[in-house]
């Protein structure tokens, strides 16, 4: 993959992200759970730009930038990450127009799987952070 399209990738990651923690933060009376999901994806921003800077940096012809490079294909971590976020989203997106009231109500009813979803996206982390201090 070229770096124009690895950092495409992962700007599209952030704006997920962004988008999780929009919703997040309009929950009414957000529960604790809610707010910690919201520092868990708030966390993986900095992440997320160190393999946005390395990938424009490495160059796919040297093998010692190959940990980096497997990072983004095609349902490779970076990919993973992606959907984890994208499933997020729909399972707290607000479904209705009363919206913040509605998250708040509902988020017992999805808290579960969005604590699965967040021990998925932490092991991806921590697969990106080795990757990282691999070709570091």
């Amino acid at each position: 993959m070229d770096p124009l399209s690895g950092a495409a990738s992962i700007i599209a990651i952030v704006e997920i992200a962004g988008t999780v923690i929009s919703y997040l933060a309009n929950v009414k009376d957000a529960p604790k759970g809610c707010r910690e999901c919201t520092v868990e994806i708030c966390n993986s921003i900095p992440l997320l730009h160190q393999i946005n800077d390395r990938l424009s940096k490495a160059s796919s012809l040297e093998p010692r930038y190959a940990e980096i490079h497997a990072l983004e294909v095609k349902d490779g971590p970076l990919d993973q990450y992606k959907q984890a976020l994208q499933h997020l989203v729909a399972k707290i997106e607000p479904k209705s127009k009363l919206g913040k009231l509605a998250n708040a109500l509902t988020w017992n009813f999805v808290k579960e799987e969005v604590a699965s979803i967040l021990a998925r996206i932490e092991r991806l982390k921590s697969h990106v952070s080795l990757a990282l201090q691999m070709d570091g």
